[in-house]
């Protein structure tokens, strides 16, 4: 359930109009799908899946094309809000090769916004997106490690490591049909106290899973809207 008197945010004084909420050690949840380390001065988004309808247009489906406008206009506010030293795109940057001139093109655009740019590879990140720019498996600030999380690696000991791929979202119904559901971030820490966070989907067409709780470990949830974040608690 949800205990909006204990757990949730207000709107944020320096951000008028947005829900956000500090989640651990100073890093801020943005509801636009953000997380941020305002000391540090990076702000990371993941699974962005620019070129989603594009690509599902060329399967056949009449999708309607307005998520990859949403995507840019989104990730140019947060720059815009938050400014940024620092850009991380965590994987899953475009949805396949559909749409390469649309993709380009916008990367391009962001490029200029004025961060560096960081673009983690995904298990999507494919076409003539990959020859356009540079990208990385991984990217490290401090004790912070930042990966897309499609392959398979070890924890680390200590620190904290960020990933996307898993798509988080929680589920409310009033029992009496009625459903929401909304993207979500993913807190885990073990005994020894290094600490996983799992992003919320960026794209605007992302479903979203239920996250299962991780065996021998805590874990903390918070559910993302535009106006309000949330910690879920269960």
């Amino acid at each position: 359930m949800i205990d909006p008197k204990e757990k949730s945010t207000g709107l944020s004084p320096l951000l008028p109009g947005e829900g956000t909420a500090e989640i651990s050690g100073g890093l801020i949840l943005d509801g636009r799908l953000a997380l941020i380390d305002p000391a540090a001065r990076w702000l990371a988004v993941s699974d962005l899946h620019f070129g989603y309808e594009a690509n599902r247009r060329r399967e056949g489906a009449l999708w309607p094309m307005w998520g990859m406008e949403s995507i840019a206009a989104r990730l140019e506010g947060l720059v815009h809000d938050w400014q940024p030293e620092t850009l991380l795109l965590v994987g899953d940057v475009v949805d396949g090769s559909a749409a390469p001139d649309e993709a380009i093109a916008w990367l391009r655009g962001v490029g200029e916004l004025g961060p560096r740019l960081i673009l983690i590879e995904g298990n999507h990140d494919r076409g003539p997106i990959r020859r356009e720019f540079d990208w990385v498996e991984s990217w490290q600030i401090g004790e912070v490690f930042f990966e897309h999380g499609h392959l398979t690696r070890e924890a680390p000991a200590k620190g904290t490591r960020i990933r996307g791929h898993l798509h988080p979202s929680v589920n409310f119904n009033d029992g009496s049909g009625t459903r929401l559901r909304l993207p979500s971030l993913v807190v885990e820490e073990s005994a020894t106290g290094s600490r996983e966070i799992f992003l919320p989907a960026f794209s605007p067409w992302a479903g979203g899973a239920r996250y299962p709780t991780a065996a021998g470990k805590s874990m903390r949830q918070w559910a993302c809207s535009p106006r309000r974040v949330f910690e879920v608690i269960k």
